[in-house]
């Protein structure tokens, strides 16, 4: 079975699956080469009590940055492609004003990490938000976050675990029985012209594991050129210094949502994450994580010894403060798909499992996943997302008492001939 880059398509023999990007369970947060997303309210509550331990002297804190990248000064618009684990260890970071610094996605679709060993100076902007449709095409995520849902006669949900669901658009009224799109939610729900349609909240207001924000849907529309694809989340975005981060341009910081393909309010995507964590932070500061036509709020997190940042704006709605210096906590649990269709997928592989199905193949296929540090059972949802057409969850669980690795199976319906995206959370 041919396993390839996701932007290379392969129309094989009939009897073949074809698996485009092979990997664990979805772009989620990722903390080094662990990958989870649990929108449990109680997964990571175990955690607390090791980031409450950390309240010493503020040159013991260590960003975990080995310095090199060096010094990151930008004194212009720049764009930095991400290494493959998304991590920039740098020195120091001067963002000078008037300058806006941005990223090209890695492979995986992490999230942003700048770590530093000493000051974190934004005068400028530091942009991971959510890109807009291109006609059909749904807008891309920031980097660690999820894409707009396709445009078309069977519109496409939003991807991510707050994807808004494709649906009928703003140009026209929906036939009867046939509900407007949605967008994407993340920190709050995100919202459709038709009552009833909302998408979810997830994450955690702590941003363990760091995770963006979701896609909107794609929309039909009487008239085919308003098939027009959702708006994509905002991405996620972690600085952390051994001494200091610093803000001085009132918009320094931006993880919102791209906007939905529609004239009205809706289809877009959900604002994303951004966490701070220093000795010291300062700074008087509109932070934005908002959401575009319709898209829910994201999460903002600022962890310091010494809190003097003051947050303006809709977003600060939205912040959370505390002093839990940990960036990379230890033994995070960790969710993997590990086979999918009949078809092997490497643990080393992280980017998500796309899975393509020659016409003619029965629609039940099995899905594998293995699970490991949650040290208890393990409720989780396998999510079914086709390129066209609404997606489709299934629920489960894993006994993971002994936080070992652990395997569990689920049955789940994928259409054929249609690529299809399959995630797995924590529920």
């Amino acid at each position: 079975m041919p396993i390839f880059n996701k932007d290379r398509f392969l129309n094989n023999q009939t009897n073949m699956t074809t698996i485009l990007n092979p990997t664990l369970a979805n772009r989620l947060g990722t903390v080094r080469k662990c990958r989870l997303f649990a929108p449990s309210r109680n997964v990571h509550v175990i955690y607390l009590a090791l980031f409450l331990l950390f309240t010493g002297a503020a040159n013991a804190f260590d960003s975990g940055s080995n310095g090199s990248y060096g010094a990151l000064n930008v004194t212009a618009n720049t764009v930095i492609p991400l290494p493959p684990d998304g991590i920039l260890h740098c020195t120091t970071i001067t963002v000078a004003a008037g300058s806006n610094l941005s990223f090209i996605p890695n492979a995986d679709n992490t999230p942003v990490y700048l770590l530093a060993t000493g000051d974190v100076n934004i005068a400028g902007r530091i942009n991971v938000s959510g890109g807009n449709p291109v006609g059909k095409r749904g807008g891309i995520g920031g980097p660690g976050g999820f894409g707009g849902g396709q445009g078309g006669p069977n519109p496409g949900d939003g991807y991510g675990p707050g994807g808004g669901k494709g649906g009928w658009g703003a140009y026209s009224n929906p036939p009867a029985g046939i509900k407007n799109l949605g967008a994407g939610g993340f920190g709050t729900v995100g919202n459709s012209l038709s009552s009833g349609v909302v998408s979810s909240v997830y994450g955690n207001s702590i941003l363990i594991p760091l995770v963006g924000g979701s896609g909107g849907g794609g929309s039909n529309d009487i008239n085919p050129t308003h098939y027009l694809g959702g708006g994509g989340g905002g991405g996620a975005l972690l600085i952390a210094s051994n001494t200091r981060i610093a803000l001085s341009n009132n918009d320094a910081l931006s993880a919102q949502g791209g906007f939905g393909g529609q004239d009205s309010s809706i289809g877009g995507g959900s604002g994303g994450a951004i966490r701070l964590i220093a000795p010291v932070v300062s700074g008087n500061e509109t932070i934005h994580v908002q959401g575009n036509w319709g898209g829910g709020f994201g999460r903002i997190r600022v962890d310091a010894l010494t809190n003097g940042l003051i947050l303006n704006g809709p977003s600060a709605a939205y912040a959370t403060f505390g002093a839990n210096l940990v960036v990379f906590p230890p033994n995070l649990p960790e969710i993997r798909i590990t086979q999918a269709a009949g078809k092997t997928i490497p643990l080393d592989q992280k980017e998500p499992v796309f899975v393509l199905l020659p016409p003619g193949s029965p629609a039940t296929q099995t899905v594998q996943v293995q699970v490991k540090n949650f040290n208890g059972i393990v409720p989780l949802s396998a999510v079914v997302t086709p390129e066209s057409g609404a997606k489709s969850l299934y629920d489960f669980q894993i006994d993971n008492t002994n936080g070992q690795p652990t395997s569990g199976t689920v049955q789940v319906q994928i259409p054929a001939g249609v690529s299809t995206r399959l995630d797995v959370w924590s529920r």
